[in-house]
């Protein structure tokens, strides 16, 4: 697995971004307790960085086709980013993780989803809520946690399971993280001593900080819902 999603606390002196990171991993890995047997696609898989935590029988990765080119060794169909190639009714669970906030038309995006599962299908998207633009110019949207149930139900889901990750406190302190690193990151040898003497000193100081000052969740990093294809009556 990618080091850079790993929640081990030896990956905080190597990784700017371990807050988000091991909350993410903890939470899906919570959640992956519901995925047992048949078939699951993975919606913009990148490096597949969470396949080991799901026991399904087959872990289908699925990426966005940019300009006829995609260098992802990973993923074993690509798409167009609108309609996914896969048959409809012919999936048990569908996986998005990190990518909602890179879709122009999220209600097509969550038909998409309802129409390749079977029925009773679950359905697990994770997207921030607190973080830089990425990716430009495919940055498109953010999403408060009652935004991301009202998208599901309105498109033929039930929510079975909703999270935020993180705090005011680990927010503010993964920001920080944030902001540094486009500072010292194409400074290869100061990067690399500020992972140790900056970096890591500031998320652990924000794990402290929040184990002790009152839990304030409306500011926040990640929104995590699990959701089921309803039947339709």
């Amino acid at each position: 697995m990618d080091k850079d999603f790993l929640p081990n606390f030896i990956y905080i002196f190597s990784n700017p971004f371990f807050i988000t990171r091991r909350y993410l991993y903890i939470y899906i890995k919570h959640m992956s307790k519901y995925f047992k047997s048949g078939i699951l696609l993975d919606i913009g898989c990148g490096t597949k960085p969470y396949e080991k935590l799901f026991a399904v029988d087959k872990y289908i990765g699925i990426d966005f086709e940019k300009n006829g080119n995609n260098n992802n060794p990973k993923a074993d169909i690509l798409y167009d980013g609108k309609k996914f190639p896969i048959e409809s009714e012919s999936v048990n669970y569908v996986l998005a993780t990190e990518v909602l906030e890179h879709v122009f038309n999220p209600t097509e995006f969550i038909e998409e989803c309802n129409r390749v599962l079977k029925v009773g299908g679950l359905c697990l998207i994770t997207v921030p809520f607190v973080w830089d633009e990425h990716e430009q110019p495919f940055d498109y949207g953010r999403y408060t946690s009652f935004g991301l149930k009202f998208l599901a139900e309105k498109n033929g889901f039930e929510v079975i399971e909703q999270t935020k990750t993180g705090n005011f406190i680990t927010t503010l302190g993964q920001m920080i993280c944030t902001y540094f690193y486009y500072i010292f990151h194409n400074k290869k040898y100061i990067y690399k001593i500020s992972l140790f003497l900056f970096f890591a000193p500031i998320q652990i100081l924000t794990l402290m900080l929040a184990k002790v000052f009152p839990v304030n969740k409306n500011f926040y990093l990640d929104n995590i819902i699990l959701i089921r294809k309803k039947i339709n009556l």
